[in-house]
């Protein structure tokens, strides 16, 4: 065999070599984005001031009670320390679900396994709170606040979970 039949076979190997190893780095980013998003999904499960502020959430939005009041208050009636409370709490997982959507949206977590463990919970959420969020933003004066978070409901809702057989 000749120099240049040589040089090719070497070329062909480090050629396969190179597609080799891009394959295999590709599977382990995947991996790691999948068992970093398992392991988020466990711990949230645990989270206690998670699972209280999505509890308030529920019960404020049940109550008919106006989210508007813990934005702007009444004059003659103003935010009660229970209601500070509850604010705090509904701050939680507005931000909570903020970053949620934020490590989607940069690839950390895998947008797929957060879909089907959270879906109705982040719509149900975000469906609550939204009156909340507009007196936010309209209080600070921003359109950003809690951005992330419509972006990911936007998201879902153009594309709904399909229910699996």
């Amino acid at each position: 065999m000749d120099l240049v039949g040589l040089q090719a076979i070497s070329n062909a190997i480090i050629f396969t070599g190179v597609i080799v190893a891009t394959v295999t780095i590709v599977y382990n980013v995947r991996t790691a984005k999948k068992t970093q998003t398992a392991a988020f999904l466990f711990e949230s499960r645990k989270d206690k001031e998670y699972l209280e502020s999505l509890y308030i959430l529920k019960k404020v939005h049940a109550s008919g009670k106006s989210f508007r009041s813990y934005v702007f208050p009444a004059p003659d009636a103003p935010i009660t320390p229970e209601e500070r409370e509850e604010r705090l709490k509904l701050q939680y997982i507005l931000n909570f679900y903020e970053r949620v959507a934020v490590s989607i949206r940069e690839g950390i977590y895998n947008e797929n396994m957060i879909k089907r463990t959270s879906y109705a919970t982040v719509m149900e959420t975000w469906n609550n709170a939204e009156p909340l969020i507009k007196a936010v933003r309209e209080y600070i004066h921003s359109e950003t606040t809690w951005q992330e978070f419509e972006w990911l409901v936007s998201r879902w809702r153009k594309s709904p979970l399909k229910r699996t057989r």
